[in-house]
């Protein structure tokens, strides 16, 4: 229960990173720096959206 509750959360930190620019996940961060130099800001965005979806969908799915 603890598991799907924290991939929830972290779900949830990266789809409000992808809209809101949190410095940890742009410009604070030097190895995300680098992403967004090779990928782009736009790619980095459509990322994030993927990453917190799989994580909302993986705390959904391991819940009690």
């Amino acid at each position: 229960m603890l598991l799907s509750v924290v991939l929830f959360l972290l779900g949830v930190l990266y789809g409000v990173a992808a809209f809101v620019e949190i410095g940890i996940f742009y410009e604070g961060n030097p190895k995300t720096r680098m992403m967004i130099k090779w990928m782009g800001k736009r790619n980095y965005k459509i990322l994030l959206i993927i990453m917190s979806v799989v994580f909302i969908g993986l705390g959904f799915w391991l819940r009690p």
